[in-house]
């Protein structure tokens, strides 16, 4: 088996597209300050002019923290939806079209801790996809198969703060789903802006859905996705520019006596599951919580502890 085969497989066993493990993972901790997002000519990784821009329809805002296994694993309320905008689309384009139709793109997703501000007012963001794992919990987790002799003998383990599907393929809207929150496309000065509703509501639209994900220590924490097209990824094996990252607004995620319950779901997520995406799972209603008054309190600002 060829080095570029045994590579291949593994991102497969991995469940990761190649070329996303660097991506995905990086090898060395990060700290980096929040990117303004308001650029609408964006450029890509590397250093090329961008067409592509990723739009946040559905921002992030609390999740209860979860332990090790999938029994215990808790999504983050609201899931995050977004929507891949082009420069100068035009819907009457075949080439435009066919661009938002591209099965191809990927978006993935990473976790950075939120650190207290500074002195200056800045705020500091630390990759965090991993940590070390508390060694209470692990031998309660595996008392019944290992001797505390042997888990003592045993290095510290990584373990993933962030889990579940960390990358999605595009979701693709012949017509827009949610007219009233629907944003424009970017448009360049000589370009024609579609501003009517009945425009709006015919629009195609390509969103990337996050309903599966979950974190494992209470905190604040931003996501940061990146577009790729991983179609190139794969034929080439070589990592590809990034065609637009964006951050998500900060969220909390609390410990289980704290959580103040799940959200009622979004008019954008019952018509997404109404046009077939069925990982999402809609409520009606708000969930058992700590009441209203913690959540109106947290829902008018994410503070720091």
């Amino acid at each position: 088996m060829t080095p570029s085969s045994q590579s291949r497989q593994s991102s497969r066993g991995t469940r990761i597209p190649l070329g996303f493990e660097r991506l995905l993972h990086p090898q060395n901790v990060e700290t980096e300050a929040p990117q303004s997002t308001s650029n609408q000519f964006p450029r890509d990784s590397s250093g090329q002019s961008s067409r592509f821009r990723l739009h946040i329809r559905q921002q992030p805002i609390a999740t209860r923290a979860c332990a090790a296994g999938e029994k215990d694993r808790r999504p983050i309320d609201p899931p995050p939806i977004l929507q891949m905008l082009l420069v100068d689309f035009n819907p009457e384009s075949e080439d435009d079209r066919e661009l938002i139709q591209n099965s191809r793109y990927t978006v993935a997703c990473l976790l950075y801790a939120v650190d207290k501000p500074g002195p200056n007012g800045e705020e500091n963001l630390i990759h965090s996809s991993h940590m070390p794992e508390n060694r209470k919990h692990r031998e309660n987790y595996e008392s019944r198969n290992m001797t505390s002799d042997n888990i003592a003998g045993e290095p510290p383990r990584s373990v993933q703060v962030l889990s579940g599907k960390t990358f999605v393929s595009p979701f693709y809207a012949p017509i827009e789903p949610d007219p009233e929150t629907a944003p424009g496309h970017p448009v360049s000065h000589n370009a024609r802006t579609v501003r009517s509703m009945a425009e709006i509501s015919h629009m195609p639209a390509t969103f990337f859905i996050f309903a599966d994900l979950s974190v494992r220590t209470a905190g604040v924490y931003r996501l940061k996705f990146r577009l790729m097209d991983w179609g190139m990824t794969f034929e080439s094996g070589k990592a590809q520019p990034i065609l637009s990252e964006i951050f998500s607004d900060p969220f909390r995620v609390y410990s289980s006596k704290d959580f103040p319950g799940m959200r009622e779901s979004s008019a954008l997520t019952w018509n997404l599951r109404q046009m077939g995406v069925l990982e999402l799972k809609p409520r009606e209603g708000k969930g058992k919580g700590k009441g209203k008054a913690k959540r109106k309190a947290e829902d008018q600002m994410i503070g720091y502890e």
